[in-house]
């Protein structure tokens, strides 16, 4: 009898040690394998945010390359609805963010783009898969579930990414409290280890080439937030200085804060400035915070948030939840 017992644990151990020989890699180990060969890759998809009755959709390119100790970032957002494009880069010179419609360059000095998460880098969705998650094996790939963290958007609670067997990423989507979708990140095109051209990484110098289209007075300003954090509009007045418009929005209550709207305009030469603030990133929302004001400048307007009461993150959430008259 315990020579059989023992037979039988000798089997399990051959079993046992044929597994580990012959089993298939992990999907961290293949995340490390990616890690240790990736120079460059290319990203391009389609992003949908709904944030209650609003919508937005983004057609976004995420661009990475390694020179040795250099690492370049260049993503390119453009709001479909308005045929807008705003840029971010980095390289070795800063980080920027472009508007190719205003001809204007801001130059910033930061950690971007890892001070936060990004459904549209590489970088985040290895970081989420060595992290807490859940793993499947899917046909032709794997699902990933993990809680999501996005500081600009609190109500984002559980997220799904799925990636084909080589680890390219095909989707992330992220859902609230109550299960509905609020972000939705589907990948159309995914290339690894490809060179770009010259030039790809480099600061605009001169005026930037075949801008999108300028302010085109569609918009009724101002825009309303429908994140207020418990106040209300207490005051909308207008100033007009130098010619310029700016519609001023007071809020009072919960939380004190005051947003300012104007109209902006294309630079007939290449306008760049160094900015002395941080570089602050929502979804579709590209600002700076610079103390107890936020400041985003995209193709159609400058908005300005100055508050004593809110945190950065809260008045990137006002800004995201702007929308057209509704308090009016």
């Amino acid at each position: 009898m315990k020579k059989k017992i023992a037979i039988g644990i000798g089997v399990v151990a051959a079993l046992f040690v044929l597994y580990l020989l012959f089993k298939p890699d992990s999907l961290e180990k293949k995340v490390g394998k990616l890690e240790e060969d990736l120079t460059s890759y290319r990203l391009e998809g389609n992003m949908e945010i709904t944030n209650q009755e609003d919508f937005k959709n983004y057609l976004i390119t995420s661009s990475w390359m390694k020179e040795g100790d250099q690492e370049y970032f260049k993503v390119s957002m453009l709001d479909k609805s308005l045929n807008q494009e705003q840029i971010i880069l980095k390289n070795a010179e800063g980080v920027f963010v472009i508007t190719p419609s205003l001809n204007q360059v801001f130059k910033f000095q930061g950690e971007w783009p890892m001070n936060s998460p990004k459904p549209y880098l590489l970088q985040t969705m290895l970081e989420i898969i060595q992290g807490e998650c859940e793993i499947s094996k899917e046909s032709g790939g794997y699902l990933i579930t993990a809680p999501a963290s996005y500081p600009s958007a609190t109500t984002l609670i559980k997220q799904e990414i799925r990636m084909t067997k080589d680890l390219k990423p095909q989707s992330l989507i992220a859902y609230n409290g109550d299960g509905q979708i609020e972000l939705q990140m589907d990948f159309t095109s995914v290339s690894y280890n490809e060179a770009f051209e010259a030039g790809t990484f480099d600061t605009p110098k001169t005026s930037i080439e075949t801008p999108t289209s300028a302010y085109t007075g569609l918009i009724d300003l101002p825009l309303y937030p429908m994140a207020v954090f418990d106040s209300k509009l207490t005051s909308s007045t207008v100033s007009t200085t130098d010619g310029e418009t700016s519609h001023i929005l007071e809020f009072s209550g919960g939380k004190e804060f005051t947003v300012i709207q104007k109209e902006v305009s294309q630079n007939s030469d290449l306008s760049v400035q160094e900015i002395d603030g941080e570089l602050v990133e929502g979804l579709g929302v590209i600002g700076y915070y610079n103390g107890n004001k936020l400041t985003v400048i995209n193709s159609q307007m400058e908005t300005s948030v100055y508050s004593q009461d809110l945190s950065v993150n809260e008045m990137l959430q006002v800004v995201e939840s702007m929308q057209v008259s509704v308090m009016k």
